[in-house]
């Protein structure tokens, strides 16, 4: 696949690579900052995972004989 969806992918996988989690994470200093920063970190893997998933895919194919037959061919072909 390429195109948009490589593009990303590609951007994701790079923000996670580029993402200092534990340094991050040794700055913090109360429980609740912690538990805050755990739940970004969550939400952030479980985003980067269903771009990953979703963008990896090959479209389904278009069928192009449903459209000819229902706005006529001249507007398809």
């Amino acid at each position: 696949m390429s195109g948009p969806g490589n593009k990303v992918i590609d951007v994701a996988f790079k923000a996670s690579k580029n993402i200092d989690w534990e340094g991050m994470a040794k700055l913090l200093v109360s429980d609740e900052a912690r538990k805050e920063f755990a739940t970004l970190r969550r939400t952030f893997d479980e985003v980067n995972s269903t771009l990953q998933t979703k963008f990896s895919q090959e479209p389904e194919p278009i069928d192009w004989e449903y459209y000819r037959k229902g706005i006529g061919s001249h507007l398809v072909d």
